[in-house]
């Protein structure tokens, strides 16, 4: 683990057991890892990055970089999750929610795990986490747009409970919905790593 704003969210720091029995190691993405995030972005296939994007894309502009690893941690939070040790840590995939401008008390998320990383139970992992997190901060419900042909993200989706329903605007998308759990004592919203703006990009599944 990397020292720093990591330690202010303990409920995003532990340890995910994959169903091949590999182990990953989670935390809140820091302002450091932007070249980190480039990569792993980067690597994805050409199919993943569409999905995630809704677009062709090669790789994060420097800007759009930027906005995913700058982040304040409070109205947009994201964990990150890596396999490997120390100088030999390799990230695998990440999860993020921005609290939404429209729908008060909504947030959209997005997830993305590697393609070799892909069905064993780490997207589902990070976003439970990711929805406990964001429940116990009062956040009411996760929202997400997604292509009708991402059977991937479908099936998550409705594995983590999403309900699955048309986009009125767009007939390619799909709108994924989850009602958080309230949580008995709810936290206040208090940031977890340096402060700064950021924007959310849609979500792919993994």
């Amino acid at each position: 683990m990397r020292p720093g704003g990591a330690r202010h969210c303990p409920d995003l720091i532990g340890l995910i057991i994959l169903a091949d029995g590999r182990r990953v190691s989670v935390r809140p993405s820091l302002p450091q890892d932007i070249d980190m995030l480039r990569s792993f972005f980067r690597a994805l296939s050409e199919q993943d990055r569409y999905f995630r994007f809704m677009t062709k894309l090669g790789e994060l502009s420097e800007s759009m970089a930027r906005g995913f690893a700058d982040i304040d941690q409070l109205r947009h939070v994201a964990v990150l999750a890596f396999a490997g040790t120390g100088g030999g840590e390799t990230m695998v995939g990440e999860a993020r929610y921005a609290l939404s401008t429209e729908d008060g008390g909504g947030a959209e998320f997005a997830v993305t795990v590697a393609g070799d990383w892909q069905g064993l139970g780490l997207a589902r992992a990070l976003v439970a986490r990711l929805s406990g997190h964001a429940a116990a901060a009062g956040v009411r419900r996760f929202v997400a747009d997604t292509l009708a042909c991402n059977a991937a993200m479908l099936g998550l989706a409705r594995a983590a409970g999403f309900t699955v329903n048309g986009n009125g605007a767009d007939r390619r998308l799909l709108r994924l919905v989850k009602e958080l759990s309230p949580k008995a004592q709810r936290r206040p919203l208090q940031p977890c790593a340096a402060p700064a703006q950021a924007e959310l990009h849609c979500s792919q599944g993994g």
